[in-house]
């Protein structure tokens, strides 16, 4: 019983680190905006104030890298690997699904069809070792701290309104307007300047 509670526990901490970076990834876009182009943008497929990409990617890190805590280079570099197979493949997925892009680092160097660069995965990479060794250990000290029943009805809350959200984006995605165009069909796109 006491095992089967503790994986509940376990599994409520990793939707709950989902959340948590879902909406880090969404502040962290939506700032980077308003300091380089001087507008608010609501980023991704989805309406709500979460970008899934980088709550799969945190908890995907989590999950794999955590047991690598001793070595330092295999978090980087793992983490490196992970994020921008990742960011390749969502990339792709949408490109194809939807017939448009979402992002794009084609004016960036040693950029791979516009989906994913190296600066992008150096900074996954750091952002690995920021998760591993602080963020994860803060969050499960505050998940400790909070009260188990409140918590799930949160996140039973956060999970129905992702899932209508989902629902809805399937037939009407987000499509994001900053700085003029940003999800033009593929091969219109135009590349942002700051004004």
């Amino acid at each position: 019983m006491r095992a089967r509670v503790e994986k509940s526990r376990e599994l409520l901490f990793l939707v709950f680190m989902f959340f948590t970076f879902s909406i880090i990834g969404w502040l962290w876009e939506g700032i980077y905006d308003l300091l380089y182009f001087g507008v608010l943008a609501n980023h991704g497929y989805l309406f709500g104030p979460w970008l899934p990409i980088y709550g799969f990617g945190g908890i995907g890190m989590y999950l794999i890298l955590n047991r690598f805590k001793k070595y330092p280079i295999v978090v980087f570099m793992g983490s490196f690997v992970f994020c921008t197979i990742i960011e390749y493949f969502t990339g792709l997925y949408l490109e194809t699904t939807q017939g448009r892009t979402w992002w794009t680092y084609k004016n960036m160097p040693f950029n791979i069809e516009g989906r994913i660069c190296l600066i992008a995965s150096i900074f996954f990479g750091l952002s690995g070792i920021l998760l591993i060794y602080f963020i994860a250990p803060k969050l499960r000290e505050l998940f400790k701290k909070l009260d188990y029943k409140r918590v799930s009805i949160i996140i039973l809350f956060l999970l129905a309104l992702l899932t209508i959200d989902f629902a809805h984006s399937i037939k009407q995605p987000n499509i994001v307007i900053r700085h003029h165009v940003i999800n033009p069909p593929i091969g219109d796109f135009k590349l942002f300047k700051k004004k």
